[in-house]
């Protein structure tokens, strides 16, 4: 029989930590929790390596590394976070899923956990959702006056598909629950399906899926269809089932809103249809795309001009910008920003609504060539267009917007 490989320091030691760490793990677990709260981090890592536990927090999009931890306190800090998030304490082998409420900065958040079995032992991630998502109206959430109408008209009709896309971070969700939040519930019957309910919003009917007990996304929307439902806000639509079920509905006159993880308008259709679904129903239901990213915000008390260079914007953003201003800011850092050079972040978005010739070139599933010439004969700005805008106006970095499109 070959001898069992040595188990990593952390699993050895999980079950038998110090006393003085358990104890002092809740109180650690609370200082990091309030902290990554204060700094508006979205994000803390815990990461054990050999001889300590890695801790980073994301800042506005980006990974920074805090204090580490000894080991012993760090394998107690990521225990308590399992029990939190009521995952299963003895297992230590395989990835693991789980949420907790707590209260941060006066208001409840949801915390969601995740647990990934690493050469050291468990990695714990910690995502923190954010108090004010769902505050801001639509013409507060920074759609430029040009794109508004479209969304608006969209969410006006009684039925069709608003499909909101990017990567993780990129703000979806603060932008779904901006739409929701300008519709009338008295009226509508508004049913949300999410994987995590992260606010909470009066006179909805609010459901969160428990993959545990079977209630996925797609046995939810089924679930919803009997529910006389005007409108159906989907976290995801992360499978072909689901995307069919939720196509389904807005073709069956209800306003569907979900999401996708896509990298541009471009893309999100390329994607539905390779997912599986009828190009049929995706043209017939799709009413608007919306792309978005956030960039940083240029600190305003410590930007700094520098001269623009237009051969190198060209080269850089792959097109001929107008109107190149004979300087640009860059980042620079000071007390205020934490030496970072930002302060917060403004989102960037590109928008499209579907119209006769787009729903034809869907339907006879066009390469992705004739979506580009399409968007481009209207004129749609990209992301990347939008975000020279933002740094023409001194609100973003080159530099930002390239890293983010």
């Amino acid at each position: 029989m070959a001898p069992r490989p040595p188990q990593p320091a952390q699993e050895k030691r999980a079950a038998q930590a110090p006393l003085e760490d358990q104890s002092h793990a809740a109180t650690v677990v609370d200082q990091h929790l309030r902290a990554a709260a204060s700094e508006q981090a979205s994000d803390v890592h815990f990461e054990p390596k050999e001889d300590h536990v890695r801790v980073r927090f994301r800042i506005e999009g980006v990974l920074q590394e805090r204090k580490s931890l000894p080991l012993d306190l760090g394998i107690a800090v990521v225990s308590r976070l399992k029990m939190l998030a009521k995952m299963d304490m003895a297992e230590r082998r395989i990835p693991q899923d789980g949420n907790f409420a707590t209260v941060l900065a006066g208001s409840e958040r949801t915390v969601r956990a995740s647990i990934f079995p690493s050469c050291y032992g468990e990695k714990m991630v910690l995502q923190i959702a954010s108090p004010a998502m769902a505050l801001k109206d639509l013409h507060a959430l920074g759609l430029p006056a040009r794109l508004l109408p479209t969304v608006i008209e969209a969410l006006n009709r009684p039925s069709g598909l608003i499909l909101t896309t990017g990567p993780v971070g990129s703000g979806k969700t603060s932008t779904v629950y901006s739409m929701i939040q300008s519709l009338d519930p008295v009226r509508r019957n508004i049913v949300t399906l999410e994987d995590v309910i992260e606010v909470r919003m009066p006179n909805l009917t609010q459901g969160e899926t428990n993959a545990r007990a079977g209630f996925t996304f797609a046995t939810g929307l089924r679930a919803i269809e009997g529910q006389d439902p005007d409108v159906i806000l989907v976290g995801e639509l992360g499978d072909v089932e689901t995307a069919a079920i939720a196509f389904r509905c807005a073709l069956t006159g209800r306003l569907v809103l979900s999401t996708l993880h896509a990298t541009s308008t471009v893309e999100t259709i390329t994607r539905l249809l390779d997912m599986g679904l009828e190009p049929y129903a995706v043209s017939s239901g799709l009413s608007v795309i919306i792309a978005q990213r956030l960039v940083r915000r240029l600190c305003d008390l410590c930007k700094k001009p520098a001269p623009s260079d237009p051969e190198a914007i060209t080269s850089l953003l792959g097109f001929l910008p107008a109107d190149v201003p004979e300087q640009l800011y860059r980042p620079q850092g000071c007390n205020q920003c934490g030496g970072i050079g930002y302060r917060g972040r403004v989102a960037i978005f590109e928008v499209v609504g579907m119209d006769d010739e787009i729903r034809d070139s869907i339907r006879s599933k066009s390469p992705t060539r004739v979506y580009r010439q399409l968007f481009a004969a209207r004129q749609i700005p990209t992301l990347r267009r939008e975000g020279w805008a933002r740094v023409r106006a001194g609100e973003t970095a080159l530099d930002e917007v390239m890293r983010v499109s």
